[in-house]
This record gives structure tokens, C-alpha cells and sequence, in this order.
């Protein structure tokens, strides 16, 4: 008699998008300069790569880390300030991802 194997299921914690984010910034300087070269001057244009855990029509927030329902490095940025998002790739976190004992020898 034949035995099917069954794929053991761990409970899913969250599941994300990961983005990668083109977005602009306002740019200062602390130096004397010539009006003329001030004038110049431009905002700067940033990168963020990340999991997207909250979008509205006010901000995005992205998030790069993960220790169970904790995260780590948010940055958020201003939607209106979004000049480029491309979606990359999607993550389903686990349980079991997080415990310690899975990654000993």
C-alpha cells in the first residue's frame, strides 16, 4: 500500500510585498555659497527597498527587518513624494521562521 506524503503546515504570521521606491527629498546645506550657485541647487532624489505594510493616500510605510510581530528600519515616506514603485517580489513569514532552536545544528 502506497502512503501519501502530506506536507506539514506551519501557521502563516503575515504575508508582504517588497518594493522597490524612487522618491524625492527636500536637500539643505550648513556652507556659505554665492546666491547664484544656491539658485542652482535641486531637492535629491532617494532609493528604498523594503516590504510595504501599509499604503494610504498620506504615506507609504516600509519596513526591511522582521523578529516575529517586530520590526526594524521603517522608513516613511509621503505618497505625494513618490515618484517611482515597482513591486519585486511577495514574502509569507512563519511561525517557525522565528524560532531560534529551527536554525541550530
Amino acid at each position: 500500500m502506497a502512503y501519501k506524503k502530506t506536507k506539514i503546515k506551519y501557521p502563516e504570521l503575515y504575508t508582504y510585498d517588497r518594493y522597490e521606491c524612487w522618491w524625492e527629498d527636500a536637500s539643505s546645506a550648513c556652507q556659505w555659497e554665492e546666491i547664484q550657485e544656491a539658485i542652482k541647487s535641486k531637492q535629491q532624489m532617494c532609493f528604498t527597498e523594503g516590504y510595504l505594510i501599509q499604503k494610504s493616500k498620506h504615506n507609504c510605510i516600509f519596513v526591511m527587518s522582521f523578529s516575529g510581530s517586530d520590526i526594524g528600519e521603517k522608513m516613511i515616506i509621503p505618497t505625494k513624494n513618490i515618484k517611482s514603485l515597482k513591486k519585486t517580489g511577495t514574502k509569507t513569514f512563519y511561525a517557525k521562521e522565528f524560532e531560534y532552536e529551527t536554525y541550530q545544528n
